[in-house]
């Protein structure tokens, strides 16, 4: 209709004029497709400040990338839908033509904040402001550009407008420059601005989890290892391996207290290590390293060294934690106090939670009677298996095949059966008689007397420890010949 209404004014003005009708009518569909550009620039601008203010509030709420399409036309990649694990997806256009005014985001280096700037012409980058004249959040309110007389025009409550220059529909620079979707931790989107937007993945984050379970557990086997050393009534009841492929990559133990722990990767571990060390005061204490930095101990926030073997124990946790510069970190909980485990190298944070360290173990033997472990200190545990028997005199020592007694003399075979309900029967020759007993502690013990006179190597003590099972009973024979 208002094409209709310009031609009869513009034919009433132009009769007289030959030609002038249809160079008019040029102009005016020049006009209207300026309008029209103008229009689909305002709605482009609208919709990628929503597309950045969404991507701003992902950032802020620690979301993660789990995927992303690529979206073409006619072979063409023109755009990115890019999924997350909580947020809706968002659709990045490729390089899409952001025109003047340009909006964006920028961080104020006062409070590392992102804030809505603008740039118009050549003229240098502002910050949009509110009606009160305050800079406004990334993550906040939304404005909303319009053309209003022909000029560029912002709003925050549709009230009150804020000039930003002349609608002259001239191309501009691009809101979105690039998108790298190469790097397998993180998706790097670089604005017109020179700001880069760094969002982790989710496969990242999923694969320094597993490194933290092991970790953790880890720390949980050090902790029932102790508690075993302390019982000292406890055995190994199975130990199964954890296979990473065909290779053993750790294994299982389960105890005959009901409790099982996981020992992983004693040769390496992209996590910090986290293992008990006796200080100079004979007492354990959690300590931790990373990569190649010096170990150092756990501390309360009192500053105190946490002890791993008092009752209940603080157990450390290790987890990981993004920081205000986007990356992740290694951090320690105990009780109710989480810290970092880090330090500041030419004023960057290290290390970020990627590195490689050392293990916890330095040895890890599976034996035929005992699993042996030994932690980076030296501290050494020594689990007996089920349904072995361990000798030892009244001091502790270990008791081979053979002991030294005087004529007319006693000795006192301490004994640690490794199993529920066993049963003892005793054989002696050369004159040697020996009963079951039991120390002043109750630990059981086999009482053996010489004769007045006997040769060495003549007398001998056989003990057999019976162990039910389910199948049938497990015997272990002990033999021991006596020498003076």
């Amino acid at each position: 209709m208002k094409k209709i209404l310009w031609s009869f004014l513009l034919l009433a003005a132009c009769l007289s004029s030959t030609g002038c009708y249809e160079e008019q009518l040029k102009k005016l569909d020049e006009l209207e497709d300026r309008a029209d550009a103008l229009t689909v620039l305002v709605r482009q601008l609208n919709e990628n400040m929503k597309t950045l203010r969404d991507l701003m509030r992902v950032i802020d709420r620690q979301d993660m990338i789990t995927g992303i399409t690529e979206i073409r036309s006619e072979g063409v990649l023109v755009s990115y839908r890019i999924n997350f694990v909580d947020h809706d997806p968002i659709t990045i256009s490729n390089g899409a033509d952001g025109k003047k005014p340009l909006i964006s985001s920028r961080q104020n280096p006062d409070d590392k904040n992102y804030y809505w700037a603008v740039q118009y012409g050549d003229e240098g980058w502002e910050w949009l402001l509110s009606p009160d004249g305050q800079k406004m959040l990334s993550i906040g309110d939304l404005p909303y550009i319009t053309i209003r007389n022909g000029r560029f025009m912002y709003t925050l409550d549709g009230k009150t407008w804020v000039d930003l220059g002349p609608a002259n529909g001239q191309n501009g620079d691009q809101m979105f420059a690039s998108i790298n979707t190469y790097n397998t931790d993180y998706v790097l989107i670089t604005l017109t601005t020179g700001e880069v937007l760094k969002i982790p993945t989710y496969s990242a984050f999923l694969a320094l989890k597993s490194e933290l379970d092991k970790t953790n557990e880890n720390v949980d086997a050090q902790v029932k290892l102790i508690r075993a050393a302390q019982e000292k009534i406890t055995w190994i009841t199975s130990i199964q391996p954890i296979l990473n492929g065909k290779d053993t990559a750790g294994l299982t133990v389960s105890l005959s207290n009901g409790q099982q722990f996981s020992i992983h990767d004693w040769t390496s571990s992209m996590s910090p290590a986290i293992f008990v060390k006796r200080d100079t005061d004979g007492h354990l204490y959690w300590a931790y390293t990373i990569g190649t930095n010096p170990e150092q101990w756990v501390l309360s926030p009192e500053g105190n060294k946490i002890p791993a073997e008092s009752t209940p124990v603080d157990i450390p946790l290790i987890s990981i934690e993004r920081d205000t510069d986007g990356e992740y970190y290694w951090v320690v909980t105990t009780g109710d106090s989480t810290a970092f485990l880090r330090t500041q190298v030419s004023g960057q944070w290290q290390p970020q939670a990627v590195d490689t360290v050392k293990s916890i173990f330095s040895q890890v033997s599976n034996y035929t009677d005992s699993l042996v472990v030994v932690l980076k200190d030296g501290t050494r545990f020594n689990l007996p298996k089920q349904y072995t028997v361990t000798l030892t005199d009244t001091a502790g020592n270990p008791i081979g095949d053979q002991i030294t007694m005087a004529d007319g003399g006693t000795a006192t075979l301490c004994y640690k059966a490794n199993g529920n309900n066993v049963s003892v029967s005793l054989l002696t020759q050369g004159g040697f008689t020996a009963t079951e007993g039991a120390l002043e502690s109750g630990a059981p013990c086999i009482l053996v007397k010489a004769p007045n006179t006997f040769t060495s190597g003549s007398g001998k003590v056989v003990i057999v420890f019976t162990f039910p099972s389910e199948v049938s009973p497990i015997t272990v024979v002990k033999s021991i010949t006596i020498k003076k």
